[in-house]
C-alpha cells in the first residue's frame, strides 16, 4: 500500500492573523462576561488568548478597540444564528414558542452579560456608546425581521407578531438576567406559562 507522504500546508500570514483575532474576541467575550468591563484587564485577557501583549497591541491598539470588534462580533454572530433559528421547520410549525425560545437563548448565554456590561459602561463614554449602540441595533433590526417574516408566513397579522414579539423579548430579558442570580429551575416553566398568555389573545 503507497503511503501518503503530503504534508498539510502550513496556514498563511493571513490565516494566522485572524485565527489570533478570533482568539482575541473570544478572551475578551468571556473576560468581560465573568469580571465585568472594568475587571477586564488587557493583560487577562491575552492571557486567556495564549497571545503576547505585544501581538494583542499589533491587532488592538487598546483595549477599547478589541471590546468594540468583540461587541460587534457577537452581535452578528447571535443574529446569523436567530436568522437561522426563524427558518427551521420548528419555527414555521410554531413560530411564538421558536421565538420565545430563542430570545431565551440569547438572553441566557454568558455573552449576554458581556454585552449588558459593555452597554452600562458606555453610559459614560461616548466613544463607546457610538460603537455599540449601531451594533445592538442592527442585531435588533435583523432578528425582527427574520422572525417577523416567519410569524407573517404562519398566517399571524403584523401587528400581533410585532406586539408578541416585543413583549416576549421584555418578559424573556428580565427573566433570563434574574436567573443568572437565582438559577434556572423555574425557567422552563416560566417561559411555558407566557406562551399561554400569548395565544390567548386573540389575532
Amino acid at each position: 500500500m503507497p503511503i501518503d507522504n503530503k504534508v498539510a500546508p502550513r496556514p498563511s500570514q493571513e490565516q494566522r492573523s485572524e485565527a489570533t483575532r478570533a482568539r482575541l474576541i473570544d478572551a475578551a467575550i468571556s473576560c468581560i462576561a465573568e469580571k465585568g468591563y472594568v475587571g477586564a484587564s488587557s493583560a487577562e485577557i491575552s492571557e486567556r488568548a495564549g497571545v503576547s501583549s505585544g501581538a494583542r497591541v499589533h491587532h488592538f491598539k487598546a483595549k477599547l478597540d478589541l471590546v468594540i470588534a468583540a461587541v460587534r462580533f457577537a452581535y452578528e454572530d447571535s443574529a446569523a444564528t436567530s436568522t437561522k433559528a426563524s427558518l427551521t421547520k420548528t419555527a414555521a410549525d410554531d413560530p411564538l414558542h421558536a421565538y420565545v425560545s430563542d430570545a431565551y437563548r440569547f438572553y441566557s448565554e454568558p455573552r449576554y452579560l458581556m454585552h449588558h456590561e459593555v452597554i452600562n459602561a458606555a453610559r459614560t463614554s461616548q466613544v463607546l456608546m457610538d460603537a455599540v449602540l449601531p451594533a445592538a441595533d442592527a442585531y435588533r433590526s435583523a432578528v425582527d425581521t427574520a422572525w417577523l417574516a416567519t410569524f407573517e408566513r404562519a398566517g399571524k397579522s403584523h401587528a400581533w407578531s410585532i406586539a408578541a414579539m416585543q413583549l416576549s423579548v421584555v418578559f424573556v430579558r428580565g427573566l433570563a438576567q434574574g436567573s443568572f442570580l437565582r438559577g434556572r429551575a423555574h425557567d422552563a416553566e416560566r417561559l411555558r406559562q407566557w406562551e399561554q398568555v400569548m395565544r390567548s389573545y386573540t389575532d
